[in-house]
């Protein structure tokens, strides 16, 4: 009798760079798990708590990473974005408890002439980001959300320029700061 497998499994690559940057910050009794079933939807990553049993489900979205225009960085100084193009269900039905948002930022040093491309995170609970869309955001065509994340390395901000005087801050959820109030939940 033989059998014949199936690809039940793929591993994006900004899965696999968010798992990375959340094991940094992560103590040894929290563990991060990929669903292996093609039918967890919208579920890109579980994290377990071994000790108390909790888990909190994740989904991940990337973006690439923006060169700045120079509109933008005489207007918000440093940093660049990332860009996300979410369809309306995406949030409204979301099935994780927590959004990760991706995002590469240039980062320029001026004294050394150096600039490079860090990893940055926005850990969102689902329910806080679908409040601020519903709060500050309107659906393009009724379908989709646009959204670009400013992230300003040196003052610790973020925000989606795309919404006037910062008003959709998300500043609170970015790196370490977004991470911590992860670790709460578990």
């Amino acid at each position: 009798m033989s059998i014949a497998y199936k690809n039940f499994w793929s591993l994006n690559i900004d899965e696999a760079i968010v798992t990375g940057i959340l094991r940094k910050y992560l103590p040894r009794d929290l563990s991060i798990f990929m669903p292996m079933s093609a039918q967890m939807k919208d579920i890109d990553l579980l994290l377990a708590n071994t000790k108390s049993k909790k888990v909190i489900t994740i989904q991940v979205k990337g973006s690439r990473a923006y060169e700045p225009r120079r509109i933008e960085l005489s207007r918000y100084r440093n940093g660049s974005a990332g860009w996300f193009f979410l369809k309306r269900t995406t949030i409204t039905k979301c099935k994780a408890d927590y959004f990760i948002f991706l995002i590469y930022v240039l980062e320029e040093y001026a004294k050394v002439g150096r600039r490079t491309i860090a990893p940055h995170i926005l850990t969102v609970p689902a329910m806080e980001f679908k409040k601020q869309c519903q709060k500050h955001k309107k659906a393009m065509k009724g379908d989709r959300y646009n959204f670009l994340f400013w992230i300003d390395p040196l003052t610790k901000s973020a925000f989606d320029i795309y919404v006037k005087d910062k008003a959709f801050e998300l500043s609170k959820y970015l790196d370490q700061r977004g991470i911590s109030e992860l670790r709460k939940r578990l």
